[in-house]
């Protein structure tokens, strides 16, 4: 289908949802979506405390959240319209974006590139680079008040280099929230497979009769997830407290949080049929490819300490977090408001990595795992010695001579790579913002300030890869090398894994980042109907660092060389490395975002409002860690990325039904595609940078309808077209720049964004003892990377809930989850070799025409779930 049949298809949805707007859509964009009718204060992406008559903002408070049983963060926000959300991965490494902004953060590693996810009004962390995101340091639990999500506009004034959107949840406290809570949870995960446990708790109020007032909660879970990994897939928790003291003409709230969690996530099954993906035979989105605990000691490079590394701990995230938030109101309508934050986020992961059936012949696996020499090799299980298959090395030929392994129909000769994943990253931050806000008769002002510094480290990277069987909770695979003069050589270690100390996935760095901004904006009333607002900000931040540079040990190509353990017929351990860090890098980037809208009041009870916003995104920490020569460093400059944003909104509040409707337009450019190419001497060079374009043209509906006074339904629709415009890459021929040439993408559709998205809650309340809801979602047909060369077909989902107060203070409640146990493909990789798993964009429609029934790997979405709760309040 071309975009033209596209945006026809889109704007034809647009003018059917008008029509049927009174059953369908949703709330204004203030909705607090839970069906009262209330005048919402907002706090997010405004610069004072207000009605957001001219800021695309949803609230969704603690009632909705507690009764549809989120399973993420990330997971609320699914009620919330022109925001997509990938959660299919678990409760960590979600991908989050709004409005189409999403070219960077399609993968699960970089999943919060354009948005910031913050706690009580700052972020979470403020820092972001390759597999490190904030939603490994933040849990909804039971102190959970609220969550406001902005999307695009204000956020390039009001967001610290977010310009794609915030969302900000907001925590209870003892005086807007006093008594205690008490929340115990039983489900059965994956279709009623796996056991999942959960207890929440908070208590809040006042100390005394002061000005004090306390809260304190905290939560403890552990679940096996939907696919059981043989150990729990989560397990750990959190506890929070704060102190308020109201003094009057002002407050002061400190705030701690300890989090220590284990997470680990769904990994890729193999699938077929491109034009509608279902799994290989013998495979079920029950089965789990995660690495077995397979514990065993490593080094990461000479000379280090050995250290132990167990897939059962999988990625273990901590962060203690500690706020200040002080508000003080003057005479004459001023305000000074401090929010500051510390953060020390750290995780010790010990995971899967590149879990991708590849060929027992590929030839970068067996570079990987040190299968280089030529003679027999020998693939066993570990449990019992069984011979599994077996191969055949001679010069360049692979053959494979004998198969028994399991699962090879129609995937014949292939196993499970698995990286043992050792990856430390930490930081400690401080960030601070400072605002000055002074009413008038007619307007406001404010002005203000944010600073943060940030102390980043990573000293992981790989303990080792291995083989492993291609089934449900795979078995690590024993291998043996029998050379030509009959020598018997052990490839890997008693635990599966060889090329120990060798840096797969990831080297050491260490750095810093350092933002700066000032920022004011303005409103004023040109007449009561009419309100002007402005709003810009100017953002300096600056990167410096070190990256260490892996140096293959020389010693590892002699047959007689014995490695760590000093025997040369083990080979597992041959690899260890050493590093020098001489590429250290110092850049600073500056740049002035606006935003400005023009607001008419029509009436008490209907607005009209027109934005433009103009702001860029400066790259990540991320960019600078992939420093590792000094050509790069030279050439790989960093480069803000553009978004502007053109939006109008239509709020309307009629006696039982409230609506929004947000048109908007949004251009991501400057998207640059970096490479790298090698000259015939070994040296290499960076080409000019090649840049291209998203640009998404879309609506946003909301409506709240209170069809009786039992009945309500909350609805929220976005309908989008968002195309890529301009993207291409150099294809490096023979070494040297005279011959390279420039591929082009064809502009298309925006990888991974859904034309349609839908939320919709019909409530019923017939009295303060029952409630029951049911929830329909629909995710539509998105590309599955730029080439266009599939789709992912649109899907639906159903989730119900009831919840019965048996007393005053004693309520149980049940939820399915995904009731038709429906399974959308929520990201894909190539099948093949390990190295074209890893780059999705490769995959052409000519590659998909010419062998339509090849394999290839998929995530599918959550299966059904089942959950009851037992509730206590007072």
């Amino acid at each position: 289908m071309s975009s033209g049949q596209h945006s026809r298809n889109l704007f034809a949805g647009v003018a059917l949802a008008a029509l049927l707007l009174p059953a369908t859509a949703a709330t204004a964009q203030s909705s607090d979506a839970t069906g009262e009718n209330n005048d919402v204060i907002v706090v997010t992406g405004v610069l004072t405390p207000q009605s957001p008559d001219s800021v695309a903002v949803t609230s969704i408070d603690d009632s909705v959240i507690e009764a549809a049983v989120p399973m993420s963060a990330a997971d609320i926000l699914k009620n919330v319209p022109g925001v997509y959300v990938n959660s299919s991965l678990g409760e960590v490494r979600n991908v989050v974006y709004s409005r189409g902004i999403s070219a960077n953060s399609t993968d699960a590693a970089a999943g919060y590139y354009y948005v910031s996810l913050q706690e009580d009004g700052m972020p979470v962390s403020n820092v972001t680079f390759n597999n490190f995101g904030p939603d490994f340091f933040y849990r909804s639990d039971i102190s959970l008040a609220s969550v406001e999500a902005l999307r695009g506009g204000t956020a390039v004034v009001t967001g610290p280099n977010a310009p794609g959107g915030i969302f900000n949840y907001i925590s209870k406290n003892g005086e807007t929230h006093p008594g205690v809570e008490v929340r115990a949870r039983v489900g059965l995960e994956g279709d009623g497979r796996n056991p999942y446990y959960r207890a929440d708790a908070y208590v809040g109020g006042q100390i005394g009769d002061s000005d004090l007032f306390y809260s304190l909660s905290g939560f403890y879970r552990q679940n096996r997830g939907r696919a059981d990994p043989g150990y729990p897939a989560n397990r750990g928790g959190q506890i929070k407290g704060n102190l308020v003291w109201d003094y009057g003409s002002g407050s002061l709230k400190a705030t701690a949080k300890y989090l220590d969690d284990h997470n680990t996530w769904n990994e890729f099954l193999p699938a077929r049929n491109f034009d509608d993906p279902q799994l290989i035979e013998g495979f079920d989105r029950y089965d789990s490819f995660l690495v077995p605990a397979a514990p065993h000691e490593f080094v990461t490079n000479l000379g280090a300490p050995v250290q132990e590394w167990n897939g059962r701990q999988a990625a273990h995230s901590k962060s203690l977090a500690l706020n200040l938030d002080w508000e003080q109101r003057f005479g004459d309508g001023w305000t000074i408001r401090n929010n500051a934050r510390f953060a020390n986020n750290t995780s010790d992961w010990n995971s899967s990595a590149l879990v991708f059936p590849v060929q027992l012949t590929d030839f970068l696996t067996n570079i990987f795992i040190n299968a280089g020499l030529d003679g027999t090799y020998s693939y066993r299980d570990p449990r019992t010695g069984n011979l599994l298959a077996e191969m055949v090395k001679s010069g360049a030929t692979r053959t494979v001579t004998a198969n028994n392994l399991p699962n090879q129909q129609g995937l014949e000769n292939r196993v499970l790579t698995q990286v043992a994943f050792n990856f430390h990253p930490e930081t400690t931050e401080i960030m601070d913002q400072l605002t000055v806000s002074k009413e008038f008769d007619r307007g406001s002002l404010t002005v203000g300030g944010y600073f943060a510094h940030a102390d980043v480290e990573q000293y992981g990277g790989g303990a080792g890869i291995g083989l492993a069987t291609l089934e449900d909770q795979p078995q690590m695979l024993d291998i043996t090398l029998e050379t030509p003069g009959g020598d018997i050589k052990q490839v890997t270690s008693p635990a599966g894994f060889t090329g120990i100390g060798q840096r797969i996935a990831g080297t050491p760095f260490r750095g810093e980042q350092t933002q700066f901004s000032l920022f004011g904006g303005a409103s004023y009333e040109l007449t009561p109907e009419l309100i002007l607002e402005g709003a810009v900000r100017y953002e300096r931040i600056a990167y410096s660092g070190s990256n260490d540079v892996q140096v293959a040990n020389p010693q590892s190509s002699d047959p007689q060389y014995g490695g760590l353990d000093g025997d040369p017929d083990t080979l597992f351990d041959n690899f260890a490395v050493t590093y020098n860090t001489p590429f250290n890098y110092d850049f600073d980037l500056d740049y002035v975002s606006f935003s400005g809208a023009v607001t008419y009041e029509v009436s008490p009870d209907a607005s009209v409002y027109v934005r433009y916003s103009q702001g860029k995104k400066a790259p990540d920490f991320g960019f600078f860690t992939t420093y590792d020569t000094l050509d790069e460093l030279n050439n790989l400059v960093p480069m803000p990325q553009k978004i502007q944003q053109l939006e109008a909104g239509l709020r309307l509040n009629l006696a039982d039904l409230r609506l929004s409707a947000i048109p908007f337009f949004s251009k991501l450019s400057n998207v640059g595609t970096q490479q790298i190419g090698t000259r015939a001497d070994g040296s290499t060079y960076v080409p000019p940078v090649l840049f291209s374009t998203t640009e998404t043209v879309g609506i946003e509906l909301e409506a709240d309808w209170d069809i009786t006074r039992d009945l309500n339904l909350y609805s929220a629709i976005t309908l989008q077209d968002a195309q890529s415009k301009g993207f291409a890459v150099y294809v490096f021929n023979a070494p040297g720049e005279s011959d390279d040439t420039i591929t082009t993408v064809p502009d298309g559709d925006a990888d991974n964004t859904p034309r349609i998205m839908t939320s919709s809650t019909l409530r019923y309340s017939p009295g303060e003892r029952f409630t029951a809801f049911a929830t329909w979602r629909y995710l539509g047909e998105r590309a599955a990377n730029r080439y266009n060369a599939f789709y992912f077909p649109g899907y639906h989902t159903v989730d119900i809930g009831t919840n019965f107060n048996v007393s005053e203070n004693f309520t149980l409640g049940a939820n399915i989850n995904n009731l038709f146990n429906s399974a959308g493909v929520s990201s894909f990789a190539p099948a093949g070799t390990l190295l074209g798993a890893l780059d999705r964009q490769n995959l052409t429609p000519e590659a998909v025409a010419a062998d339509p029934d090849q394999p290839f790997n998929v995530i599918l979405s959550e299966p059904r779930a089942f959950f009851l709760t037992a509730s206590f309040k007072m």
